[in-house]
């Protein structure tokens, strides 16, 4: 080592994020990553991980990336250079530490430091909000046997602690500075994500343009050894790292989706919590410190495209979906919605698999899928005060039974005894969640012998029927699909995005109930064939090679399936 190149800065995050510690129940939520001190932060591991898979790009037997992310050599090469693919480049039989040092990463509420530059400010793990889903079985349409997920994530708007160093020598200084840069630039625009369920649009961090440092030390003469120790090396800015050839692999070719859309109906993924005045309440998501913002979560949206999308190849193949005996065991239920998943090579090689498949003659055995579907938040926003008085009611402080100004209403807080009808939301509350689009809706069960209400059977809703929405954003890893390109393609352009576009597949939670509907106004497609941005509309009415090769493709394919 003669130089090394440190940075120092902070990534924040821009979707949940969950990177997964040791559970003490296993009937408790997947719980995050805590360090020694009680801390709630991403292991070097995982970050060093996100970042070589980013660097390595398209997968390359020769690997040259293997000097800087180091590597093991293989089973049975032995000490000896036989056999070993690389021994002729690098010299090195037994294998190299990686060159890379990703230290842990603190999650903090703040970018504030200490003088030995520590986070000041750790976030508390107590306060972290759980996430739920399930799997929905495709023949009975509820929740499928064994098949409930939980996890605990963090919420946007917090910090991860970046600290990175590369050891490097003269001879490749300004190769290293060119892959620190391009590792850098693609932190900058969102293009790595951190922890688990990065498919279903957890894991997108950003890094700040500010506070962040880059600094080279020089260990090759007194001057630089001087400087280092004195605490003022060389400090580098973006512009002098992009000087040479990176030398990266080829990048993974992508393609986007943005789908412009309002709900023509309220749309929502309800929340796994309780409120104090309502029953169901909508997702949530913290986006700032005081705001909080509606949420149609990554596996909700590809949820409901990979169930449509079944839905097509199965009616196009003419089969059904596996099912068990309504008398049959739990685990019986459970295999066959798993043997749902894994039924159709085309939703697989788009949506992934449920598990790898035992047969290695399984050619669609690819594990994740190549679609990720982005959390979509709504546009309207929440003041989170407001929000804590929905789902808490008034603080533990307030008298039990306050009289209000706007008349004789009394603010009751939640009772916690059960079956007891839940106490009335205030005007207030009542008027400033009306003014945001979200009103509280009440219905009862029909006893079907009195023909009135049933006993104890009261159920609210607080539905969002007037809340503005950003654009739903999916995002296809060509490179993943290989030769299954087409076919996947066609699955998703010319048919299920054709049926989102048109109305037939309602989105978020309680669809059987009068929810979900949506209006689709545009679908832009960029990258793959259509590098500059083209519309859905204009890539399934306009004839052409692209849309020729992938009508084929499908055809083919339904036709081999038979």
């Amino acid at each position: 080592m003669d130089l090394r190149l440190r940075v120092r800065g902070w990534l924040e995050i821009r979707t949940p994020l969950h990177v997964g510690g040791i559970a003490r129940d296993p009937a408790e939520a997947l719980p995050v990553a805590i360090d020694g001190q009680g801390r709630v932060y991403v292991p070097g591991t995982g970050l060093a991980g996100a970042f070589r898979g980013w660097m390595g790009g398209v997968p390359d037997a020769e690997d040259p990336l293997r000097e800087l992310w180091g590597f093991s050599p293989e089973p049975g090469d032995g000490s000896s250079s036989e056999g070993n693919a690389h021994a002729e480049t690098d010299d090195l039989d037994d294998g190299q530490a990686s060159r890379v040092v990703v230290r842990d990463a603190v999650i903090a509420t703040s970018t504030r430091t200490d003088a030995d530059g520590l986070p000041t400010d750790p976030l508390a793990p107590a306060s972290l909000p759980v996430r739920h889903g399930v799997g929905i079985d495709r023949v009975t349409g509820a929740a499928a046997t064994e098949f409930l997920y939980a996890r605990t994530v963090v919420p946007p708007g917090h910090y991860l602690r970046l600290e990175l160093d590369i050891e490097t020598t003269a001879e490749h200084r300004d190769r290293d500075r060119a892959r620190l840069h391009a590792l850098l630039s693609a932190l900058s625009s969102e293009q790595i994500r951190l922890g688990g369920a990065r498919g279903r649009g957890l894991g997108v961090v950003r890094l700040l343009d500010s506070p962040l440092t880059v600094h080279e030390h020089d260990f090759t003469g007194p001057a630089g050894l001087l400087a280092l120790l004195s605490g003022e090396p060389t400090r580098l800015e973006m512009d002098d790292l992009a000087g040479a050839p990176a030398e990266l692999p080829d990048r993974r070719e992508l393609l986007t989706v943005r789908v412009e859309w309002r709900p023509a109906a309220p749309v929502m993924v309800r929340d796994g919590e309780e409120g104090a005045y309502v029953g169901t309440l909508p997702l949530t998501t913290r986006v700032s410190g005081d705001t909080v913002a509606l949420a149609l979560t990554g596996s909700s949206l590809k949820g409901a495209l990979r169930s449509h999308a079944e839905f097509i190849e199965r009616t196009a193949r003419a089969i059904d979906a596996p099912r068990a005996s309504v008398n049959a065991p739990a685990r019986e239920h459970s295999t066959a919605f798993l043997e749902q998943l894994d039924q159709l090579p085309a939703v697989k090689a788009l949506f992934g698999a449920a598990r790898t498949s035992p047969n290695p003659d399984d050619e669609y055995a690819l594990g994740a899928g190549a679609l990720i579907a982005e959390e979509c938040v709504s546009r309207t926003r929440l003041p989170a005060d407001l929000w804590d008085l929905v789902l808490q009611g008034p603080p533990d402080d307030d008298q039990a039974a306050s009289e209000k100004t706007s008349g004789e209403e009394r603010w009751t807080p939640r009772s916690d005894e059960g079956g007891r009808r839940p106490p009335p939301m205030p005007v207030a509350v009542r008027e400033r969640l009306s003014a945001l689009g979200l009103d509280q809706a009440d219905h009862v069960a029909i006893d079907r012998w009195t023909g009135g209400a049933a006993d104890k059977l009261l159920f609210s809703v607080l539905e969002p029927h007037d809340v503005e929405w950003e654009p739903i954003r999916l995002t296809v890893d060509l490179t993943r699909l290989g030769p299954d390109r087409d076919v996947a393609l066609a699955l998703l352009l010319l048919l299920v995005l054709r049926d989102l576009r048109h109305g037939r597949i309602p989105l978020g939670g309680m669809v059987n109930r009068g929810f979900g509907d949506i209006e689709v106004g545009s679908i832009t497609l960029t990258g793959g064939a259509w590098p500059d941005g083209a519309s859905l509309d204009d890539v399934l009415q306009t004839p052409g090679e692209t849309r020729d090769a992938l009508e084929e493709a499908w055809w083919t394919y339904l036709e081999s399936a038979r």
